[in-house]
This record gives C-alpha cells, structure tokens and sequence, in this order.
C-alpha cells in the first residue's frame, strides 16, 4: 500500500520524494505522503519516516503543520490530495477487510470449550460471590494434575 501512495504523489507532483531539499513543491508533496501513509495504512510515524529516511519528527511536523497549511493556501496540491485519497479508498478497505479476515479466520481456529462442555457447566454454576475462590481452588487443581500427571 505505502509503494502505492509513494507512486501515486510523486507521479500527481512530478516530485522525487526521497530529495533531500527544501523546496516547497517537495514539501508539499512529502506532506501529501506523509498524511496519506497516516491516514490509509497501520504504519506508526517511525515506520513512514524510514521510508523516507527522515525521523518520526519531521512526519509529525508535515503532518500537523505543513499539511494544514498548504490545504489553506494552495488549492492544487488539496486537489492532488484529495484525489488520490479517494481513488485509494477502495484499496485500502479491501485490504483492510483482508487483513481482519484472517484475523479472524485464526480467531476461529483457536481452540473452543466444545471439548469440555461439562467442566465449563460445572464453572458456571458457581456463584458469582464465590468465583474469586473457585479461580483459586480450580488453579492448585490444575497445578496438582500436572505435577501427578
């Protein structure tokens, strides 16, 4: 996703975002990558910073000073923003919905009570103002099976 957002604004800007200069058009353009790489994927500002090879600082700064500024004043470079977060919006979810997919799909694999229905039963019928002694008594339990075991 991020090699897609990089792609995308430098192509939008005609800027190599990887330049190591000052000039506003690269700033802007940095500062599109930066809110976009913040906005569209899970990266922390670390991670979109080595990307660049800058520090978390310097996302943060685009992201919360230049960004803000440039959608102000500078009209095309909120267009090039705006269009390219739109046309990644689709993306994003869809790998989005993958990732929690499989997060899911493993969620269901982990081992369930099915197996031990009547112990769970048996839990449950303990009221509620003694459970705090049943975790005691069922945990020397099971540390005595697996000692004897």
């Amino acid at each position: 996703m991020i090699e897609k957002i990089r792609k995308e604004v430098e192509q939008a800007t005609m800027q190599d975002l990887s330049t190591r200069r000052r000039q506003r058009e690269l700033v802007y353009a940095r500062a599109i990558y930066f809110k976009l790489c913040k906005e569209k994927t899970t990266l922390t500002l670390q991670q979109i910073a080595d990307t660049l090879g800058v520090n978390h600082a310097t996302v943060l700064h685009a992201i919360k000073n230049v960004f803000p500024e440039m959608v102000a004043h500078e009209p095309l470079y909120k267009e090039i923003y705006e269009s390219i977060r739109d046309q990644e919006d689709l993306a994003y979810l869809k790998e989005n919905y993958n990732a929690l997919r499989k997060q899911y799909d493993k969620l269901l694999k982990v081992k369930t009570f099915d197996e031990h229905t009547e112990l769970v039963d048996i839990v449950r019928e303990v009221p509620k103002q003694h459970i705090e002694t049943a975790k005691v008594r069922v945990k020397a339990m099971v540390d005595m099976i697996k000692n004897y075991a």
